[in-house]
């Protein structure tokens, strides 16, 4: 039994020129589909990280006098490459990861793409707060 049955989704986005990985991740940071390139555990280190980059961007909405839950996408450089971010459904983001000598715009508009087909099939539901309640 594979731990990443939802990796399939990911498939039209990897085909893309310069594009090393990708992963599809919740709201509040768990992996939902990530590609071959990664393991588990690098999974879910990069999850919560975008997580935070999202988190982040999301708060800065108000400097472009945007509403707070306006997010769309976000973009990090690197020397070597880029990663690119872009909500996925309303509790899932998607993220690839790309060499420097990528076309950012295809593979962005290429993700957005992808989104548009699959729709629901992108979307979790978030966790629930299980604390004990006392």
């Amino acid at each position: 039994m594979t731990q990443n049955p939802d990796a399939w989704m990911l498939n039209q986005v990897l085909d893309q020129p310069e594009v090393h990985d990708a992963i599809l991740i919740t709201a509040d940071g768990l992996v939902k589909a990530f590609s071959q390139g990664l393991d588990q555990d690098q999974a879910d280190s990069i999850a919560a990280a975008l997580a935070g980059v999202q988190s982040t961007s999301s708060a800065t909405a108000m400097f472009c006098r945007a509403p707070a839950d306006s997010w769309r996408q976000s973009m990090v450089e690197f020397d070597g490459g880029f990663v690119v971010t872009i909500r996925a459904h309303d509790s899932t983001f998607l993220s690839v990861a790309t060499s420097g000598a990528a076309d950012v715009g295809q593979v962005a508009y290429r993700m957005h793409e992808v989104v548009a087909q699959l729709g629901r099939e992108m979307g979790a539901e978030l966790r629930e707060d299980v604390g004990s309640g006392t």
